[in-house]
């Protein structure tokens, strides 16, 4: 059996991209949240439905159950929207499911209770930081990280990278509490943070799981720091569990400044102009459509 993993691209520009993983055989999607992708796959393990709560099993909680075999001689494509730990986790179990490797059952629990608890399951072990890190290595090709959550399943030796990704991530954390000043705002329910540090979302993310971010000097083009910098706004949730209705938010405060927008658990200000709204004018908002 031939296997593929992929990453479809949600993006309008991405369908020829998308069509060519349809066209490479059956396709098993793992949190496909966009409908129109979800739809063509032969299944779709996801846990951020409508009815889906953050004690729904995540999608490598799922995985074992899924399948009782996969069917031989067949060619199979695991696609999804977002490599993460959790995504990243159900693929490697069907790797090894494949391969007829007995993957750690606790290990993917421990992994899936993270991917739905996020900061209220407090400090993840040092093992699924680590896979956390991986799964999100976009220099990495996806099958190579596929590969490497797999082989730690099956009990591989990795104790050296494990502590260098996370000293590599703590390091960052702690660089980014240097360049951010943070607070907690609606009954500590909003996590904001002032940063121009990449990881000022992670940085909110350990104290609140909706989070409201601002950074006064974004670069108008990483590739040229020239071109100067603008004022960017930032307001995601943990996952779409959190009770907030982001969607919401984004249509009142694109009401107030046009150029906001977004999907998912995740929008900003315009693009490459700095936002006029006042910090506590978005945090304000933000704050009426918590549930």
């Amino acid at each position: 059996m031939k296997i593929h993993f992929a990453q479809f691209d949600p993006r309008p520009q991405g369908a020829e991209a998308n069509n060519a993983i349809f066209s490479l055989g059956p396709v098993i999607g793992i949190e496909v949240t966009i409908s129109a992708l979800a739809d063509r796959c032969v299944v779709n393990i996801d846990h951020h439905g409508f009815n889906h709560t953050s004690e729904t099993p995540s999608a490598c909680e799922r995985a074992p159950g899924q399948f009782d075999y996969l069917p031989e001689g067949e060619t199979l494509v695991f696609a999804t929207v977002r490599p993460d730990a959790d995504s990243v986790t159900a693929m490697a179990y069907f790797l090894n499911l494949v391969e007829n490797r007995q993957s750690n059952r606790d290990l993917i629990k421990q992994i899936g209770r993270f991917d739905r608890l996020g900061p209220s399951a407090g400090k993840p072990s040092a093992v699924v930081t680590a896979i956390a890190r991986k799964a999100c290595d976009f220099k990495l090709p996806l099958k190579e990280r596929v590969q490497w959550v797999a082989d730690l399943l099956v009990g591989a030796d990795k104790s050296d990278e494990i502590a260098t990704l996370n000293a590599a991530r703590d390091s960052e954390l702690e660089a980014a509490r240097k360049a951010s000043e943070l607070s907690l705002r609606a009954d500590d329910r909003i996590a904001c943070v002032v940063s121009t540090h990449r990881f000022a979302t992670n940085l909110g993310y350990e104290s609140a799981a909706v989070v409201v971010a601002m950074n006064p000097y974004m670069l108008v083009d990483s590739k040229d720091p020239a071109k100067g910098t603008y004022r960017k706004f930032t307001v995601c949730r943990y996952d779409s569990h959190v009770p907030c209705d982001l969607p919401a938010a984004l249509v009142e405060l694109q009401e107030l400044e046009p150029g906001w927008g977004g999907r998912g658990d995740i929008f900003g200000s315009p693009q490459g102009v700095s936002s006029i709204l006042p910090f506590e004018k978005v945090v304000e908002v933000v704050s009426r459509h918590l549930k």
